[in-house]
């Protein structure tokens, strides 16, 4: 190939790769201009279930400029009016009733019932001289959105809208609340039976035996948490306004902001009243371990909705896990139910997302819930929450410092057992105490469970054993557990300069911490010696044999 013709090559080459580039950042930008700026009250009009492949690009109806121009006439001007004088806020085509019986859609008449409805009110208006949308095909279905997605963000009806319908409504649970009646076939509202709506309708989560006959029915009938809450909840507020009263949002972004309340925001949101106990004593029978007084009231304020625990029903866990596994329980038991560190409905994997947190995963991130040598439980944890004692144990005293400074506590500790390189490490060891107990005495979650100071210790000190020590208050090194090369007959016992770089480094990353370089915690010596080890460690004979 001659120069002129490579140089050519390499510069179309080059053309065409900026080309893409930029019609990729251009096709980013599109879609991310419409996807957040461009989507107030916008929605997608597809219907790729009917449908299929789409034959014409999908169309972006503006929901908000037609609410607008139809405020006089109302919603009615599309949605169909049903049972109860009620809107349905699902399009839907001519022969309404029939539809919403047998749920049968197909493409022609979905097809039909657009361009009828659409095409013929747009050329009304403009025979009647009014602003109007488009009539031709190419107008709606435009080629350059067909790839446009719009997703508006969850809507989370949380405690303090909860609080705010109870009072504006005079606690008339019937307005939204009711269960089915299986002898009767229909919906009734019962004091004392009030569940989320999710426990019915949200047909995309796993649902076991209790409510089986519910979700066959709202599944069978199409009766999703997106249909139900917009019918339910619309309506309501299209009501209230008709009659000039204070209402709530009837326009998309209105509710779908992506904004949502925090727990502790909420936490002094007074919760629903179900007649549940403050603080049951869960003791379940024939169970080998003691029982456990749960502090639900508290529970309740830390959490952003009851379905965080109860997932299925409102009733107590026993009710569907026994202590030996069944099919109400999914084949979990009541064990598997409470102890589960992967599952985020349990008490233990509850707890371990909260230790994960950035204030508290500089210890707990190495701090394993198993003993890797037994592959089992830490047992010591166990008698924390199984004590048999029906008194509540929380709030414990917060801990105090103070008591350190009567011990032999080092306020620095210089680490020099690895230098080589670098100077030795000064470690300022009660600076870091200090904090980390301020972090405890923050969390009540933390002030149960770490109890001491001791606890405290053992994040770092962590396989201590005080009953063992000679002297009080004096925990082994790490350098007296953890040798400078790999030991193979402890897989689980890392070699020292791994333990220390995985503790430190470990706590700086997982809390955020500047400090992440070897500069950040070793000055550089001014000489650095050869080799690979320091002069007492270079001809070690262990070398070899570990590849060092």
């Amino acid at each position: 190939m001659s120069k002129k013709l490579l140089s050519l090559f390499f510069i179309v080459t080059i053309i065409c790769f900026t080309f893409l580039i930029k019609g990729v950042q251009v096709y980013s930008v599109e879609n991310k201009v419409v996807a957040q700026k461009k989507t107030e009250n916008k929605i997608i009009i597809a219907h790729t279930e009917i449908f299929g492949k789409l034959e014409r690009p999908q169309v972006v109806f503006n929901h908000g400029l037609h609410s607008d121009a139809f405020k006089k006439e109302g919603c009615k001007t599309c949605h169909p009016v049903i049972e109860e004088n009620k809107l349905n806020f699902e399009y839907l085509p001519q022969g309404v009733a029939k539809v919403i019986a047998t749920r049968s859609r197909d493409k022609k008449s979905e097809m039909n019932s657009y361009h009828e409805k659409c095409i013929n009110c747009h050329k009304k208006r403009i025979n009647e001289g009014k602003k109007a949308g488009p009539v031709i095909c190419g107008d709606c279905h435009v080629k350059d959105l067909e790839s446009v997605r719009i997703k508006y963000p969850i809507f989370e009806f949380d405690f303090y809208y909860h609080e705010k319908h109870v009072k504006n409504l005079k606690k008339d649970c019937s307005l939204c609340h009711h269960i089915y009646d299986k002898e009767d076939e229909e919906l009734v509202c019962e004091e004392g039976t009030e569940q989320s709506c999710y426990y019915c309708h949200d047909n995309q989560g796993e649902r076991g035996p209790s409510l089986a006959v519910e979700t066959r029915i709202t599944d069978k009938k199409g009766l999703t948490v997106r249909k139900v809450t917009h019918s339910r909840c619309l309506n309501c507020h299209i009501d209230y306004n008709k009659k000039g009263l204070k209402a709530g949002p009837f326009v998309c972004s209105k509710c779908h902001t992506g904004k949502f309340r925090t727990v502790a925001e909420l936490a002094k949101v007074t919760r629903p009243d179900r007649d549940q106990p403050e603080k049951p004593f869960i003791n379940i029978k024939n169970g080998r371990m003691k029982g456990i007084l749960f502090n639900h009231k508290f529970h309740e304020t830390n959490a952003k909705t009851c379905r965080s625990c109860h997932h299925e029903t409102l009733n107590a866990c026993k009710n569907c896990h026994a202590l030996t596994s069944g099919p109400e329980g999914k084949g979990i038991n009541i064990a598997g139910a409470y102890h589960d560190v992967f599952s985020e409905i349990g008490c233990a994997g509850c707890h371990k997302i909260r230790k994960s947190e950035k204030k508290c995963a500089g210890c707990h991130h190495h701090l394993l819930e198993m003993d890797l040598q037994s592959k089992g439980p830490k047992k010591t944890i166990c008698s924390l929450c199984h004590s048999g004692k029906r008194e509540y144990l929380i709030p414990r005293q917060s801990i105090s410092v103070s008591e350190l400074y009567a011990k032999k506590v080092p306020e620095k500790v210089t680490i020099k057992i690895l230098e080589k390189e670098y100077e030795p490490t000064i470690f300022p060891h009660l600076k870091i105490i200090k904090k980390l107990v301020e972090i405890s005495n923050e969390s009540k979650m933390a002030t149960y469970f770490h109890g001491n100071i001791q606890t405290i210790c053992e994040g770092c000190h962590h396989h201590r054993r005080i009953d063992a020590e000679v002297k009080k208050d004096t925990p082994p090194f790490c350098r007296n557990c953890h040798t400078i090369f790999f030991d193979p007959q402890n897989l689980n016992r890392p070699r020292l300069l791994a333990v220390y770089h995985r503790q430190c480094m470990g706590c700086h990353e997982k809390m955020d911490i500047k400090a992440k370089g070897c500069a950040d915690c070793h000055k550089e010596k001014a000489v650095r010696p050869t080799g690979i080890l320091s002069k007492t460690t270079d001809n070690h004979p262990r070398l070899k044999q570990i590849g060092g």
